[in-house]
């Protein structure tokens, strides 16, 4: 039996930032810098503000914990919390695609807050992320990723409590021991199903945040000495064994301390499900290489693997039929119809989509099917193809392997730019957006983490706050 708990305890506990190769450094900024913005611009969503008041209701807004894009204060387990669903609400959060899960969203808040407790360093805050990043990637590859969401689960909240506690639990200096106990404490709180996509629920959300505040909750509880289950991952009634049918707990510490999985997460340009992003980068593409009129578009089919057409295509008649933002975030008829429309598919264009009638009818010509070449490169790629037949005869078509973002096909940095003002500078202004942006860019120069945060309150608090 491969000691997973020992061994990937071990690993967290014990990484130093002098450990962690200068280019996992680099890109972990990079993902904190995409994380941020998105925490920002969350702020003022609905289901965040309704959380913020529930929470607020519970008395757990008298604190001093911060989240990125508010002035507020809150406890540290609410300020997890709070950052975790924020970070993950747009769907435009970093993605591991063969682990086929985001990382971020669970495992950065979770340092954030504990950073805040602990005043830690800025280095202190990157190291727990990388470790937190590590941990929750490989136990998502222990577990056949593909196997475990077959189940129903939804695998950012599942393994996203133990990278929030390996994240957390390094930034608060945990020993090998405490770490096993702070996993094993984890195991009772991962939790997260795919049932939201029937409704298109905000539960979905939740699930992220409640992984980072369930994982700083159990780092805290091992470091007073809470004890927690043993063999959390292998043991015969751990995590690999009952929520996968054939988990390879080998593969969890496989390289693990060489190989850097971190490195393997990409960054999105659309704030939808990944499994529509290569399609949406083929619509891009004709529109390159043709004058596409809406009007005669005839028809629309669109390949991917198997998986992807479960969770954004079918079934179809609900995908062509979106009630809420949630729905349009997992429909590839409605991002497409809005790039086929505009040239574009970003945040802001779900609601206008929604009522939009040229929108609602086109989504009615475009038909998502198991494409064997998407499929064939499923999970190491989320590929896609786009064909549309025009009323005047023609067809085109366009094949996209990688899509746009992932680590070999990686947004320039005029984009990754472009994408962190369109997310903060209406919360942060002008100013605001560059003090951030420079803030993250030197948080490996072991700075206090209060300068990180004045300069995440937004230009007018009362509007996001």
């Amino acid at each position: 039996m491969t000691p997973v708990t020992e061994l990937l305890s071990r690993f967290a506990a014990t990484l130093r930032f002098e450990d962690i190769p200068e280019e996992v450094i680099e890109r972990t900024k990079l993902l904190c810098m995409d994380l941020s913005g998105i925490m920002v611009r969350a702020q003022s969503l609905d289901s965040t503000v309704v959380l913020k008041e529930a929470l607020r209701d519970l008395g757990l807004h008298h604190g001093s914990t911060r989240v990125l894009g508010s002035a507020e204060g809150w406890t540290p387990q609410a300020a997890a919390l709070l950052a975790g669903a924020a970070a993950h609400s747009l769907d435009f959060d970093d993605t591991h695609a063969p682990a086929q899960l985001h990382p971020g969203a669970a495992v950065i808040p979770a340092a954030l807050a504990a950073a805040q407790m602990n005043g830690a360093t800025t280095r202190d805050l990157l190291t727990g992320i990388v470790a937190g990043y590590e941990v929750m990637i490989r136990v998502a590859l222990g577990l056949v990723p593909l196997l475990h969401s077959e189940r129903g689960y939804h695998l950012s909240a599942t393994t996203g409590v133990f990278g929030a506690a390996a994240a957390a639990g390094s930034v608060l200096k945990l020993t090998p021991q405490q770490m096993e106990h702070a996993f094993g404490t984890a195991l009772s709180e991962s939790a997260g199903t795919g049932q939201f996509a029937v409704n298109g629920a905000w539960t979905k959300r939740f699930h992220v945040g409640n992984a980072a505040a369930g994982g700083l909750l159990a780092a805290v509880l091992a470091r007073r000495g809470y004890t927690g289950a043993t063999q959390a991952f292998e043991g015969k009634e751990g995590f690999f064994k009952v929520y996968s049918p054939a988990p390879r707990p080998e593969a969890a510490v496989q390289g693990l301390g060489t190989v850097w999985e971190t490195l393997q997460s990409g960054i999105k340009p659309y704030p939808c499900c990944r499994g529509i992003h290569a399609p949406l980068d083929a619509v891009m593409a004709l529109h390159a290489k043709h004058r596409i009129d809406i009007a005669q578009i005839e028809s629309v089919r669109v390949g991917m693997a198997r998986r992807s057409v479960y969770v954004v295509g079918e079934p179809q008649a609900r995908r062509r039929n979106p009630q809420n933002v949630v729905d349009c975030q997992f429909s590839t008829h409605l991002c497409l119809a809005v790039a086929l429309k505009t040239r574009h598919m970003g945040w802001d264009d779900y609601e206008p989509a929604l009522a939009d009638p040229t929108i609602r009818a086109l989504m009615q010509r475009i038909d998502v099917y198991e494409d064997t070449a998407c499929e064939a490169e499923f999970p190491k790629a989320f590929s896609g193809v786009v064909e549309i037949r025009t009323t005047d005869g023609q067809t085109w078509r366009e094949f996209v392997r990688v899509p746009r973002g992932e680590p070999e096909t990686m947004l320039t940095a005029q984009e990754l730019r472009s994408k962190f003002s369109l997310l903060v500078r209406e919360a942060l202004g002008a100013d605001g957006e560059t003090a951030l942006f420079e803030a993250i860019r030197n948080l490996d120069q072991a700075r206090p983490l209060a300068d990180l945060f004045a300069h995440a309150a937004p230009a007018n608090a009362g509007a996001v706050a």
